[in-house]
């Protein structure tokens, strides 16, 4: 998993190392999603694709993309596909 936010604080060891101490305390639902969004690189993916590629209810995993967004981890774009939000990585 890369650090979202070293192109903002420059890669700075401070950064990087809270960072680290940031993704053990991160739920598994929530690493797993972060991991979806970030492997789907420019092409973004929905809730709705997360879900059914992991055989997953919608409502179950859709709050973790929120979260993400809400702590600075992924961002919703104004795309969108099958009527549902396409999230990418943040930068």
């Amino acid at each position: 998993m890369k650090d979202i936010c070293q192109n903002k604080h420059g890669g700075t060891f401070t950064s990087k190392a809270a960072f680290e101490r940031a993704k053990p305390n991160m739920s598994k639902s929530r690493q797993d999603v972060l991991f979806a969004v970030e492997m789907s690189l420019d092409i973004g993916i929905t809730a709705k694709e997360y879900a059914q590629k992991n055989g997953l209810q919608l409502n179950t995993i859709s709050g973790r993309f929120t979260e993400l967004a809400r702590d600075g981890w992924i961002m919703r774009t104004d795309e969108t596909r099958d009527g549902c939000a396409v999230w990418k990585s943040i930068d």
